[in-house]
């Protein structure tokens, strides 16, 4: 019984931005969940109205994302995945730091649905994934990213309920004339924004664009294996089928020299042992003769 193939070890910088992207993904889209309802109150929202509002401003992230996801999947084809990651990890940087900035609930959802629009690693991510794995570590690196995803889901609404409003938690380490009493949601989202940062300084030095060829090669490969199985089906078809023909054929040539066979032996019309070969009168020229 054949071995299995050995094990392709995961390439570690690549494996380690994947890991930063799928918990900032995670993180920035779960970490205003704990406090997303006193922000929509602190907009001066009436009570009745909070949840509606919440809602609104959670969604905007998932929506902005819903439009943009094939726009980034054709722009990955046209400029290279590298560029496409960084753009989703420095967007995600900048626009989770604006969201603690806003002052009203314009600014809130537009920030949110914005990061949608500008980060699609969502989806890059795993074409990335599949570019630098091959067959027998392809699985384990998807495993990772799933991994990575639970717990940036994990530490995400934990920063966001620990950090909120920390000039009225923690008033010895922020004072109440800091900034963040001005802007109390303001230091989740650093902290939060801290996560991406890592890997874009990461990628930006260490991060290598795939080969572009990976593509096109493993097109290629799917393309010899669709034809050697259409000449494989070919080849068995005509296997199948000549034979039958041939022994038709031959049946048929073999019943035809038999009918010749026949045809040859059969003694002439009118020969016998006792027949007159002379001719008939009625097979004479002329008339008969008369008396």
């Amino acid at each position: 019984m054949a071995s299995p193939p050995a094990v392709t070890p995961i390439p570690r910088v690549e494996m380690f931005v994947v890991i930063c992207i799928s918990t900032a993904e995670a993180a920035a889209y779960t970490f205003m969940f704990p406090f997303v309802p006193f922000m929509v109150r602190g907009f001066g929202v009436v009570e009745e109205d909070v949840g509606l509002y919440s809602g609104w401003i959670a969604s905007s992230f998932m929506v902005g994302q819903l439009f943009s996801s094939f726009l980034w999947g054709w722009t990955c084809d046209r400029i290279g995945i590298r560029p496409v990651m960084l753009f989703g990890l420095s967007s995600t940087v900048v626009l989770t730091v604006l969201f603690g900035f806003s002052g009203n609930l314009f600014q809130a959802i537009a920030s949110r649905f914005v990061l949608g629009i500008l980060n699609g690693n969502v989806g890059v991510v795993k074409t990335f994934i599949g570019l630098v794995t091959d067959e027998t570590n392809e699985a384990q690196a998807f495993g990772y990213m799933a991994l990575c995803w639970g717990f940036g889901s994990i530490i995400g609404p934990t920063l966001g309920g620990l950090l909120s409003q920390p000039a009225s938690k923690y008033p010895d380490v922020f004072p109440e004339n800091s900034i963040f009493a001005t802007f109390p949601f303001l230091l989740p989202c650093l902290v939060t924004a801290a996560i991406p940062a890592t890997g874009f300084a990461v990628g930006i030095f260490y991060l290598p664009e795939p080969p572009r060829v990976a593509l096109q090669s493993g097109q290629a490969e799917r393309d010899a294996a669709a034809a050697a199985a259409a000449a494989e089906t070919s080849k068995d078809t005509e296997m199948g089928t000549y034979p039958l023909i041939k022994a038709d054929a031959d049946d048929a040539a073999e019943q035809l020299a038999e009918e010749d066979m026949a045809v040859s032996a059969r003694p002439p019309s009118g020969a016998g042992a006792g027949s007159d070969s002379s001719p008939r009168p009625s097979e004479d020229c002329g008339p008969a003769p008369g008396p």
